[in-house]
């Protein structure tokens, strides 16, 4: 175990938190114990259970903490004026690259589902609320086709780029091979989603 130092209220909450959001997306919940977490971040096990009262809530935290980060990038992304064929492209791309440089938050999501820890916090219900209006402000402005419910779209997308996170593997190696050789696979998969849902 590492040797503990003193620390102020927010590096302590912010150590345990980045100890336990790797720990958690390597073995879940249930792989992980509030031990492992000590060990990992240096803290006393008594002072992780002073800030979070459970490896659960501690669990409920690293995911809000995660989801407030996609959100936060993703609004970062709108510029004012934007046109909105523009700004779609943008949080496509932009949330097709959060997901390759946040692997952590894909294998968390995968682990919550598995272990039945999903959490649906009012952060990204808002944010998908938000993203059914645009779509449906897209209709009616005539840039977004009006044949696909604007409730669906957000999912397709966000699936979308999830399955194919997931399918790295295969996809290269599909794509390496003679029949399917396709170059630039991932700007492919964002154009391809950008042209599905515009006019």
């Amino acid at each position: 175990m590492s040797q503990r130092r003193p620390r102020n209220k927010e590096k302590t909450v912010n150590d345990i938190l980045t100890a336990a959001m790797h720990l958690f997306s390597e073995k879940g919940i249930n792989g992980t114990s509030i031990r492992d977490i000590e060990d990992a971040s240096g803290i006393a096990k008594g002072l992780i259970l002073h800030h979070f009262g459970t490896k659960e809530k501690l669990y409920a935290a690293v995911q809000d903490l995660l989801a407030q980060h996609y959100i936060k990038m993703m609004d970062s992304k709108r510029q004012k004026g934007q046109d909105f064929r523009d700004l779609l492209a943008s949080a496509i791309r932009s949330s097709f690259k959060h997901a390759k440089e946040n692997p952590e938050y894909h294998r968390l999501s995968l682990w919550s589902y598995l272990e039945k820890q999903e959490r649906n916090t009012e952060i990204e219900l808002r944010f998908i609320e938000a993203l059914i209006e645009a779509m449906r402000i897209g209709q009616r402005s005539g840039i977004v086709r009006d044949d696909i419910d604007s409730f669906l779209m957000p999912f397709i997308i966000k699936g979308t780029i999830d399955y194919w996170m997931q399918k790295r593997r295969l996809i290269h190696k599909l794509a390496a091979d003679g029949k399917y050789q396709h170059a630039g696979v991932d700007e492919s998969l964002i154009n391809a989603l950008i042209k599905l849902f515009t006019k």
